[in-house]
């Protein structure tokens, strides 16, 4: 049979590659979300838009984070090592102006202002509006886990090297909760931009269904 398609043609696309952890993902793949307490993912379709690799200091080599789209905002799919319990790294991010609302100024600029010190804490303020608008996103308190160089690229590291130049060099922090099922993650990059994202940390079988492109 094998010798007749190459003759006479066939159907010669291969199977997709099927998809067992939120690593295998690619861009067009999809995935559909079990009920959750984060309301922003639960039972949600979601489909990879984007994909970001980030290579944190000998911490996390080659982290795949997918970008899907859901119904209100972007969603940040990967795996951590941060709480091996939950390994299903679930982030969305946040503007400046959202995280004074979550967060208390004065403890969360300390972070930039005091770089060295490396034993920072930030507490959730009581502002129901804008709890509900990241429900299951943001913990009570979190601690200084953190803070080191880190590196970003847009070229998929898997099963390869990237050279030097493919990755972006950025300061990155991350602030997790004493429960360990949240954190705060913070890159700082070159010229002063600062990206700021509220991360679940979430069972893999919290993705119920993955669908090859």
């Amino acid at each position: 049979m094998g010798f007749l398609k190459s003759v006479f043609g066939g159907d010669k696309e291969s199977p997709p590659a099927s998809i067992e952890s939120p690593k295998d993902l690619k861009v067009g793949d999809m995935l559909k979300m079990e009920f959750a307490e984060q309301s922003l993912i639960s039972g949600q379709t979601l489909k990879v838009n984007e994909q970001f690799f980030y290579d944190v200091s000998a911490v996390e080599n080659c982290k795949i984070v997918s970008v899907l789209q859901g119904v209100d905002q972007r969603i940040f799919l990967s795996t951590s090592l941060v709480n091996p319990e939950l390994p299903l790294e679930v982030a969305v991010s946040v503007l400046p102006e959202q995280v004074f609302k979550l967060f208390k100024r004065k403890s969360f600029v300390a972070i930039f202002d005091e770089p060295d010190n490396t034993s920072h804490r930030i507490k959730r303020k009581i502002d129901k509006q804008a709890l509900d608008n990241f429900q299951g996103f943001v913990a009570e308190s979190y601690f200084q886990e953190r803070t080191n160089e880190a590196y970003r690229s847009e070229k998929d590291c898997r099963g390869k090297s990237n050279v030097e130049s493919d990755w972006n060099a950025f300061d990155y922090k991350l602030m997790v909760s004493d429960d360990r099922k949240n954190a705060v993650r913070i890159e700082i990059f070159d010229g002063g931009r600062t990206d700021i994202f509220l991360i679940a940390y979430l069972p893999l079988t919290k993705v119920e269904e993955y669908w090859p492109a």
